[in-house]
């Protein structure tokens, strides 16, 4: 077996254990964490979005960004704003969501949370910024 195997192993179950724990905080049933796009299903429902995200995600290539969408919608959900949390939610999952899931300091907060937190001036100019840099790259025959 190849360290490449090795690591995608690793990975994927530390996603998935922590999403187990971060599950079980949140009042959905661990083993609901486990089951493919089952999960992100659970998620969606819990922070009550719109169900046509879940749909979305099975669309190529586009879909695998909603599905990270949706998972640091769901870290929000923990009260975990910062552009930390959501930088360790996409690179870093497999440690973070474990320690999400059972550090004892970290609750799951709800939608109050949510609904109550306001970005600052500087993250909304740091998300437009990076909106606009990644939409470029991303549509190439976009001429600008």
């Amino acid at each position: 077996m190849s360290i490449g195997w090795i690591i995608f192993i690793v990975a994927t179950l530390g996603w998935h254990i922590g999403m187990y724990g971060m599950f079980r905080k949140a009042g959905i049933d661990g083993w609901k964490a486990f089951i493919p796009f089952y999960n992100t299903w659970c998620m969606v429902e819990k922070m009550q979005l719109k169900r046509y995200w879940f749909f979305f995600q099975l669309v190529p290539i586009a879909g695998q960004f909603i599905t990270i969408w949706i998972t640091i919608k769901f870290v929000e959900h923990f009260g975990r704003f910062g552009l930390f949390h959501h930088g360790a939610t996409v690179l870093f999952p497999f440690i973070y969501f474990p320690y999400l899931g059972f550090s004892k300091n970290e609750k799951y907060a709800g939608i109050p949370v949510v609904k109550n937190y306001k970005k600052s001036v500087a993250r909304e100019w740091i998300d437009a910024a990076a909106f606009a840099v990644s939409g470029r790259h991303h549509h190439p025959y976009v001429c600008f």
